[in-house]
C-alpha cells in the first residue's frame, strides 16, 4: 500500500496559501476569505429574504394581505430608480480597496441595523400603527438589501478574469451561501414552535435577527483579504454618465434576452413564499408539529441544489450555461406542475403530505440557478466590455436584477389580490394551534393555484432561453481579445514613455 506523503501535501497546501496555481489568480487564503464573506452576506441577506417577503410581512406584522406585496413593490420601484445611479457610482469608483469592496463593507452595518429593526415586531400597537411601522422599516431595508446583495453578486466577475476559475470557486461558495438559509430554516420552525407554545411567537423573529446579523457582520469583514482584478483598458477607466451607461447596455443582446427570460420566470417560485404555511397546515394535525416537521424537512429541500452546485464546474466544462439552465428549469416546471395537478387537498394530511409534497418540491428545487446567474452575468459584463470598452456592471444589474424585481413584485401584488379574493389571509393562520376546515380549504385552493403559476412561469423562462446566444466558445474568444487590448495599451504606453525619454535626452544634448 502506497504511503501518503503528508509532508509533501502540507508543503503544496502551504505554497497555495499565498501563491495561486499556474494559470489561476486566486490563492487559497483569498478563496477561503471569499467563502467566509459569502457566508456572512448569506446570513444577513437571508434573514431579510426569509422573513420580509410579500407573504411573511403580512403574517409577521399582523396586517392585511395586500400590504406585504405593496411594500415589496414600492421598494423594488425605488430600487429600479436608484440602481442606475448606484451603477454610475460603481463604474466611476476607484479606490485602493477596489471598485466594489468599499460598498460591500460600508453598507454592511447599515443593512444589519435595518434587518434588526425589520425583525423586531413591536407589540401592543394597533393594526394601523403596525402597518405604518412596516412601511417605514421594510421599504428601506428591502432597497438596501437588493443593492448590497447585488454588489456581492458582482464579485465573481472581478476577483478573477478566468471564467472557469470563477465557476470552480463560485460553485462551492454556492454551497456556503446555501448553508445559512438551510440552517436558519431548520431552526426557525423549532424556535417559532417554542415561542408559539408560550404565546410569544414574535420573539422568534427577534432572536433570529440578532443571531444572523452578529454572525454575518463578523464574517463579511474577511472581504478585506480578497483582491479585485479587472482587465484594465483606457476606455474602462473613463467615467460614464447615467443615461450614457443605460443606453449602452440596452444594446447588449445577451443581456436583453436573459433579462426577458428572468422577467417571464419571475413567478417560478411563487409557491415557495407560502411553502412554510403549506407545511405547517398539511404536514401534521397541529401547527406546532407542522412547523417542526417542515423545518426538519428543509434540510432535504434546502440541499436540493447541492448536487448541482457540486457538479457545476464539471457541467460548465461540458455544456454551455444556457443548456444547464434550461435543464434545471425543466425540473422546476415539472415538480410544481405534477403537485398542482394532483391537488394539495388530495394528499392526506400528515406523513403522506410531508413525503409527497417534499419529494415534488425537491424535484422543482433541484437546480442551482441562483449560483449560475452571477456566472452568466459575469460573462455578460465581459461581453459589454468587449463591445463598448466599459464593463458597466451596475447598469447591467438595472435590467438583470432591479427591473426583474419590479416585475416580480407586480406579480406578487396580483397574487395578493387573488389571495384576498379567495379569502386567504396569512394573518388568520398566525399564533393559532388548530385550523378550521373552512380556513384549510381556502389555503389549499390557493396553494394549488400558486403551484400551477410557478410551473407556467418556469416553462416560459425555459422557452425564452432558447434564443440566448452567448456560448462558452464566444466568451473564450472575448477574453482573449480583451487581454490582447490590455497588452497592446501597455506596449503603447511603454513605447510612448521610451520616446519621451529619448526626446528629453535629445533636447538636453542640443541645449548643451
Amino acid at each position: 500500500m502506497k504511503k501518503i506523503d503528508v509532508k509533501g501535501l502540507f508543503g503544496k497546501v502551504k505554497g497555495m496559501w499565498s501563491t495561486p496555481l499556474e494559470g489561476r489568480y486566486l490563492n487559497l487564503k483569498e478563496i477561503l476569505s471569499f467563502g467566509g464573506t459569502a457566508l456572512g452576506v448569506s446570513f444577513i441577506v437571508n434573514i431579510i429574504s426569509s422573513l420580509i417577503t410579500a407573504t411573511q410581512i403580512s403574517e409577521v406584522y399582523q396586517i392585511g394581505v395586500m400590504h406585504g406585496p405593496i411594500i415589496c413593490l414600492v421598494a423594488s420601484v425605488l430600487g429600479l430608480v436608484l440602481q442606475p445611479i448606484y451603477g454610475k457610482l460603481l463604474q466611476n469608483t476607484n479606490t485602493k480597496w477596489g471598485r466594489y469592496k468599499p460598498y460591500l463593507i460600508f453598507i454592511a452595518p447599515v443593512i444589519s441595523v435595518c434587518a434588526i429593526l425589520a425583525t423586531w415586531q413591536l407589540q401592543n400597537l394597533s393594526e394601523t400603527s403596525r402597518m405604518i411601522y412596516a412601511y417605514l422599516v421594510c421599504v428601506p431595508t428591502l432597497v438596501l438589501w437588493n443593492l448590497w446583495n447585488n454588489t456581492f453578486n458582482m464579485m465573481p466577475a472581478v476577483i478573477t478574469p478566468n471564467q472557469q476559475e470563477r465557476t470552480d470557486i463560485w460553485a462551492p461558495i454556492g454551497l456556503v451561501i446555501g448553508f445559512a438559509p438551510t440552517i436558519m430554516n431548520f431552526i426557525k420552525g423549532f424556535i417559532r414552535s417554542y415561542f408559539l407554545s408560550i404565546g410569544k411567537e414574535y420573539m422568534a423573529y427577534r432572536w433570529m435577527g440578532f443571531i444572523s446579523v452578529a454572525v454575518g457582520l463578523l464574517l463579511v469583514s474577511l472581504i478585506f483579504k480578497v483582491k479585485e482584478r479587472i482587465i484594465t483598458t483606457q476606455e474602462n477607466k473613463e467615467k460614464v454618465g447615467l443615461f450614457e451607461g443605460l443606453k449602452m447596455v440596452t444594446r447588449n443582446k445577451p443581456l436583453m434576452i436573459f433579462s426577458l427570460a428572468l422577467i417571464l420566470g419571475c413567478m417560478r417560485t411563487t409557491i415557495e413564499v407560502d411553502a412554510e404555511m403549506m407545511g405547517k397546515l398539511r404536514y401534521a394535525t397541529t401547527i406546532e408539529d407542522g412547523l417542526k416537521v417542515f423545518s426538519s424537512l428543509t434540510l432535504l429541500t434546502g440541499f436540493a441544489a447541492t448536487p448541482n452546485m457540486i457538479l457545476l464546474p464539471l457541467f460548465t466544462r461540458k455544456f454551455n450555461n444556457k443548456t444547464i439552465l434550461m435543464g434545471w428549469l425543466g425540473c422546476n416546471a415539472l415538480g410544481y406542475a405534477i403537485l398542482g395537478l394532483i391537488g394539495v387537498q388530495n394528499i392526506p394530511q400528515g406523513t403522506i403530505s410531508a413525503v409527497v409534497i417534499t419529494a415534488l418540491r425537491f424535484i422543482a428545487l433541484f437546480n442551482a440557478i441562483g449560483s449560475l446567474q452571477p456566472l452568466m452575468l459575469s460573462e455578460i459584463y465581459d461581453y459589454q466590455q468587449y463591445k463598448t470598452g466599459k464593463r458597466l456592471e451596475g447598469f447591467i444589474q438595472t435590467f438583470a436584477y432591479a427591473l426583474v424585481l419590479v416585475f416580480t413584485n407586480i406579480a406578487n401584488v396580483v397574487m395578493a389580490y387573488v389571495k384576498q379574493g379567495m379569502g386567504y389571509e396569512p394573518k388568520n393562520y398566525f399564533n393559532i394551534s388548530v385550523v378550521s376546515d373552512e380556513l384549510m380549504q381556502v389555503a389549499t385552493k390557493y396553494f394549488n393555484l400558486a403551484l400551477i403559476v410557478s410551473a407556467i412561469s418556469a416553462g416560459l423562462m425555459l422557452i425564452t432561453m432558447i434564443f440566448y446566444n452567448l456560448s462558452k466558445k464566444d466568451h473564450k474568444r472575448i477574453m482573449e481579445e480583451l487581454k490582447a487590448r490590455e497588452l497592446s495599451e501597455i506596449t503603447e504606453e511603454v513605447v510612448s514613455e521610451q520616446v519621451d525619454v529619448e526626446q528629453s535626452a535629445t533636447e538636453v544634448e542640443v541645449a548643451e
